[in-house]
């Protein structure tokens, strides 16, 4: 008897069968839309400031901002950062966390503090 040209001696192939797998259960991801609340937003000029504000560009510029907030504190410092709600504001002494609802204005000082 004659071997194929192409024979890769391996070992015997033995075939068991396997239990059916049990599948999990298909849980459906949720594709409903949650409009955020209107206490939640912030006024969208003041979103718009503080995006161009928190810019790299923006805070190497050496311009202080003063921000006039709902219970008549005034802040003057730049943004460190800004999530979508809340601001992170670096002042001479410390770093201040205020929330984007409770800005009125943003005005530009020429001062460095």
């Amino acid at each position: 008897m004659e071997e194929p040209l192409l024979f890769i001696p391996t070992p015997p192939i033995y075939y068991i069968e396997v239990e059916a797998e049990q599948e999990e259960p298909f849980l459906e991801e949720s594709t409903s839309v949650y409009e955020i609340s209107r206490a939640e937003r912030i006024n969208p000029v003041i979103a718009k400031q503080l995006n161009y504000f928190s810019q790299p560009a923006r805070k190497k510029a050496g311009r202080s901002l003063l921000f006039n907030l709902k219970n008549n504190e005034r802040i003057m410092g730049v943004i460190e950062e800004f999530d979508g709600f809340n601001v992170k504001i670096k002042t001479s002494q410390a770093v201040e966390k205020v929330n984007g609802n409770d800005i009125l204005s943003i005005l530009t000082v020429n001062k460095t503090f």
